[in-house]
């Protein structure tokens, strides 16, 4: 009897096994890629490591029924286009290929398996980002119509999936910033279907911090928007970015966001030691034409902190080896030049490199040459 019942008992776990065992790796995975793969690869490509665009490679050969590695191959040359502010159009030109290629294998994922939530995240996720990228490069219709797309998909997976947290962090974004729309946008809101709410919005952002899984670094970035460009809270925004860089100390641009967030806040010293940082890391070349502009801003840090040497030699460096079509760039650089040719005393050639400046390349650089000029006049009268 003994041995009956134990066998019985066994005979049972085993069952129990079998009921579950399916249970736990769904669990482990999403959409049917194990969990340890994707989490690497987040990782490592937050930190802009090399081997990422490869382990995505692998994974669109190793799992090919699922759209996954192919959306993270549009999500990193997304990425990498956002970097680099549109300045390489081969991976503007890829980004878009790999985008339409995502969307169309992501809805059929979603067509196959309609009850899979994850399936339909991904068709809106891509939709966002080709969204935002038609945004960023002056495609505004196109843009709208798959934001559209994009956050209808996600309030319906909401709603019908309370606890699906990664789909917060785009409706959180949505939700702050058309809280503070201009009144001008209202109507195009209302195309959106969305009034906005801040508070809801900043939860949202927070819970895909906290509880999503794809979303919990990238949330970060978006906090750092809302806080520093939509409620102008600068420490809050320190504070939130400082948590980024702490995980990801080789990604180049949040190191570039928190050097530019030290200027603003006239800590120049820090500025100015992240600036050089990130010169002399390998992960500047994903920056790609934005590089040369890191060069500058270090030139404008040390001139704050009185080393106009610094900022001379730094000025030089981005006339020398910026191109001449690059206007706005070396208006800035002249710019930089005359202000540290001021600083040491020379004042001849500073006009010379202020003379340089030409309203049609940057107007803004034009007028405070201006004003450096009316300056160094007025400062010649009272000398007299």
């Amino acid at each position: 009897m003994r041995l009956l019942s134990k066998a019985t008992s066994k005979w049972w776990a085993m069952l129990l096994w079998m009921l579950v065992s399916p249970l736990s790796n769904a669990e482990d995975r999403y959409l049917d890629v194990p969990k340890a793969e994707i989490e690497l690869i987040l990782e490592r490509g937050y930190n802009l490591d090399s081997s990422v665009a490869g382990l995505i490679d692998n994974m669109i050969r190793d799992y090919p029924e699922s759209p996954l590695g192919l959306c993270l191959k549009a999500a990193r040359l997304f990425q990498l286009d956002d970097y680099a502010e549109g300045s390489d159009d081969a991976i503007a030109e890829s980004f878009e290929k790999a985008s339409t290629n995502a969307i169309e294998a992501s809805e059929r994922y979603y067509q196959i398996h309609p009850e899979n939530p994850e399936g339909r995240y991904a068709v809106a996720m891509c939709e966002l980002n080709l969204a935002r990228y038609y945004i960023d490069h002056g495609r505004w219709f196109g843009g709208f119509l798959k934001a559209r797309s994009g956050l209808g998909h996600l309030k319906q997976l909401l709603k019908e999936y309370p606890d699906f947290h990664d789909a917060k962090m785009p409706l959180g974004v949505a939700n702050c910033f058309l809280d503070k729309v201009p009144v001008y946008l209202k109507p195009i809101a209302r195309l959106l279907h969305f009034s906005g709410d801040m508070e809801l919005g900043l939860q949202q952002l927070k819970d895909a911090e906290t509880r999503g899984f794809l979303t919990r670094h990238e949330s970060l970035y978006y906090q750092v928007a809302i806080q520093w460009v939509v409620l102008e809270d600068k420490e809050a925004a320190k504070q939130v970015l400082d948590r980024f860089v702490e995980r990801f100390p080789r990604n180049a641009n949040a190191l570039l966001l928190r050097a530019h967030l030290a200027r603003q806040l006239e800590d120049f010293k820090m500025a100015s030691n992240l600036y050089e940082m990130i010169l002399s890391m390998p992960e500047v070349d994903y920056l790609k034409d934005v590089r040369d502009w890191v060069v500058w801003y270090s030139g404008n840090a040390a001139l704050h902190l009185e080393d106009a040497e610094t900022a001379l030699a730094k000025a030089e460096l981005v006339l020398d080896t910026v191109e001449e079509d690059r206007k706005e760039l070396r208006a800035w650089g002249f710019t930089l030049k005359g202000n540290a040719l001021v600083h040491l005393g020379k004042r001849e050639e500073a006009r010379e490199a202020f003379s340089f400046v030409k309203k049609r390349d940057n107007a803004e650089a034009y007028k405070a040459v201006r004003e450096t000029l009316d300056e160094m006049r007025q400062d010649e009268i009272s000398d007299q």
